[in-house]
């Protein structure tokens, strides 16, 4: 299934400049974050490069119209939420965009990336980290100058 735009529109985030990020794993090789991180001892360690990979690749993509990052006095919440992270490092997300009160005004559905080819988990991660940002940025970009139309 290919991404889509369930509900919203990114019209608000226009001229904006920057958004506060987060992301949310919901799944990683099908275990909660929670139970992941007792399982992988270094994700806790590991888990801000991901964050930082993710984020730059998606700033990169997003080339200054709109910048991701902590800015949570920002109105607007970009929030990535990882339904699922396999054993190749391959990333099942959404997105959200939530509002100064946290209501949701857009949510885009089946965001997919590969991981990584061969490596330690915690790189098969980094490399689906990389090439999600990637995507996440092109998907924001996109619906971006479409919402502008």
């Amino acid at each position: 299934m290919a991404q889509k735009l369930e509900q919203g529109s990114l019209a608000l985030l226009n001229n904006v400049g920057k958004a506060n990020f987060q992301i949310e794993f919901l799944s990683i090789h099908g275990m909660t974050e929670n139970d992941f991180s007792k399982y992988e001892a270094d994700w806790e360690t590991d888990k801000p490069t991901v964050v930082a990979i993710f984020t730059d690749y998606a700033n990169r993509k997003l080339k200054g119209k709109l910048l991701l990052g902590n800015f949570p006095k920002e109105k607007y919440t970009v929030k990535a939420i990882v339904n699922e992270i396999n054993q190749k490092g391959n990333y099942d997300c959404d997105i959200v965009v939530l509002g100064s009160n946290k209501q949701v005004i857009a949510k885009i559905t089946g965001v997919r990336a590969k991981g990584g080819v061969w490596g330690t988990k915690l790189n098969l991660i980094k490399d689906g980290a990389e090439n999600t940002g990637k995507k996440f940025g092109d998907i924001l970009k996109s619906e971006l100058a479409k919402s502008k139309k």
